[in-house]
């Protein structure tokens, strides 16, 4: 049983860690001394802590940023995460793109796609490659070569669903 680091008195039944620029700092509290002293224990606050996401950090200014359907400011954005209604997402963009960003490293999706899309994506890597064959035969006058790639073309695009970019 170990005692409360805050008050002596009461055993400790949370464990917070914090870690802050590369020190790590462990403590011990009892579940008064940590409701009085500041150590939330809300899943926000526990995400944003793991994440180090802190509410200043990138963020406009609250004051000037304010949703003028709802009222939502920008710091109500950041405490929640949520957003107020629809519109909020058009006047919070760009704070929501740096906490994206943050948690998720990047914007764009970089996992696993369906096998299916994976070939369309083959397919659309291969058309690139012999339009630009097919523009380098045309400006060297290469005519034979340029239709049989011409054809190609157009037999990967049948493939493809007659879908052309």
């Amino acid at each position: 049983m170990a005692l409360c680091q805050i008050c002596k008195m009461r055993e400790a039944t949370v464990y917070f860690t914090q870690i802050v620029n590369g020190r790590q700092t462990n403590l011990f509290v009892c579940k008064e001394c940590a409701g009085t002293h500041g150590v939330k224990l809300d899943l926000n606050t526990l995400l944003t802590g793991l994440l180090g996401i802190s509410d200043n950090q990138d963020l406009p200014d609250p004051t000037v940023t304010r949703c003028d359907r709802c009222g939502m400011t920008a710091e109500d954005f950041n405490r929640t995460g949520r957003m107020g209604c629809s519109r909020c997402y058009q006047v919070f963009h760009n704070p929501m793109y740096a906490l994206l960003t943050r948690i998720h490293g990047n914007t764009r999706h970089r996992g696993k796609a369906p096998k299916r899309l994976e070939r369309i994506q083959a397919v659309d890597k291969q058309l690139d490659e012999l339009k630009k064959q097919l523009e380098e035969c045309i400006r060297t006058e290469n005519y034979e070569k340029a239709a049989q790639i011409r054809d190609e073309i157009r037999f990967l695009t049948s493939q493809k669903g007659g879908a052309t970019q």
